[in-house]
Parts: C-alpha cells; structure tokens; sequence
C-alpha cells in the first residue's frame, strides 16, 4: 500500500477518535495530526531524528506548516495521552505475555548514572532494557500496557489484568504464577505449556511488533519519551487491526 494512502487512512481514524479535540490558537497542527504523526513515528520504526529526516523529506506537504525537530517532539509526548482513546474493550479471556526490549549493549551498562533499563533476562537471554507487558483480547487488540525495567519478573504486570476489574480472565504464562498462599485475586489463568494452544496469539503479535514497528531496539532515554513511544505503538497496532479487518497481517504496511 502507498504510504501516502497509508497515512491518509490513518487520519481518518484518528480524526473519528480526538476529531473534537480543539486545536490552540496558536497550535500550527490540529491534535489529531500530531497524533497521526506519533503513529507513524510507531509505524516507520527508527529512531526519532531518522524518522524526522524521513517525514520533512517525503510527507511534510500532507502536514501544512512542520514544527522544527523539538517542538515536534515535544508535542508527540504532550499528545501521549489520546493513544489510551485507541486501546480495545477486553472480551472474557485475554492473553497476557512480555516482551523484551534493549536499550543499550550489555557491554555498556553502568557507563550512566541514571540509566532506564536495567540488566534482565528476556527469551532466555540477557538483555538491558525494559520489559513492555501487553493485555490482548480474543481478536488480538491491545486492552492494557505497561513497561518496567527487565530486572523485573513477570508477576510485576499482574496489575495489568487487575486494571480491567474482572472484565476479563487473562491466559498466562508460568512467569505470572504467585504461590497459593499468596492470591492475590487478579483473575490470571497459568497455563502449562503446550495446553492452550491460543496464546499462541500473542507470539504472533510480538512477532509483528518485531519485524513491522522493529521495537526490538529502541534509543529512548527518558520514561516519557518511553511512554510515548509504547503508546503511539499499541495505538497504531489497534488502527492497523481496523483497517485490515482484523487480520493480523501488516506486510502491506512497511513504510
């Protein structure tokens, strides 16, 4: 699909989401450009100063008058807070599962003193970075995220589940489990592996977050830009589902 199209289908739904949102006086791009720019910001995959270059090369015509690199920026962590308008009603069972994210080299860590990720073990590797927990439901939208540092175990995103007040009964891993005495009434199901084979949805979106928005690696530094990042990325998953009908297939999409 033409990126051009891609980026004009995108509008359209965020303008039916945030389209009410009033733009300020002196704004010079409407909140749901903003918010359609973040999403291709998810979308593209690179780092923001690559994806900058990128957007005032080839599509700053589609966006009227461009801010400068930081001003942009500024206002993509500012419009942080509508990428939750664009997060899915849970359905009764959910698949709840990590996924691992490096932000600097192993060989690097401790060089600073305020660092965001952490040194942890994700697929059975170490990494150091974060780990992002999504909730999906039945269709494979994202429900609810959350990160922390990979130091963290699994039983740390219980809380995701808990968010939704019983609305929904979550499929997870044994990294979830807590012991008996220690229930802590959020409605998780441990399932064993090989048992319920579909939570093998999930590895699919993962897979998807791997090879179409490429957050394998990220470059963030500060937790805000971390929030919108992983924001605009839930969002933009949930936008391409409605396109595509549901059908997690989003070759078509690599722009």
């Amino acid at each position: 699909m033409p990126t051009d199209e891609i980026i004009i289908r995108l509008l359209c739904i965020v303008d039916d989401q945030i389209g009410a949102v009033k733009k300020h006086p002196q704004a010079k791009l409407h909140p749901s450009e903003v918010v359609t720019i973040g999403l291709l910001l998810a979308l593209k995959g690179l780092s923001y100063r690559a994806f900058y270059r990128w957007l005032r090369a080839n599509y700053a015509h589609l966006f009227g008058a461009l801010p400068e690199q930081s001003r942009l920026y500024r206002l993509l962590v500012n419009a942080q807070r509508y990428t939750d308008r664009f997060l899915a009603d849970p359905t009764v069972l959910g698949i709840i599962d990590s996924f691992g994210i490096e932000l600097i080299h192993p060989r690097r860590e401790g060089r600073s003193t305020e660092p965001l990720g952490k040194k942890g073990i994700s697929n059975h590797r170490w990494i150091v970075g974060i780990k992002l927990a999504w909730l999906i439901n039945q269709r494979g939208e994202v429900v609810e995220w959350q990160w922390l540092p990979a130091n963290v175990s699994d039983q740390e995103f219980r809380e995701v589940v808990d968010w939704q007040e019983e609305r929904t009964i979550a499929l997870g891993d044994s990294g979830f489990r807590v012991r008996a005495d220690e229930d802590d009434g959020v409605p998780i199901k441990i399932c064993a592996r090989g048992v319920w084979n579909c939570r093998f949805l999930v590895e699919t979106v993962f897979s998807l977050l791997e090879r179409v928005f490429q957050i394998k690696k990220l470059t963030h530094r500060t937790e805000r830009g971390m929030d919108m990042r992983l924001g605009f990325v839930a969002a933009c998953f949930n936008c391409l589902l409605q396109i595509t009908h549901g059908k997690l297939s989003f070759l078509d999409f690599v722009i």
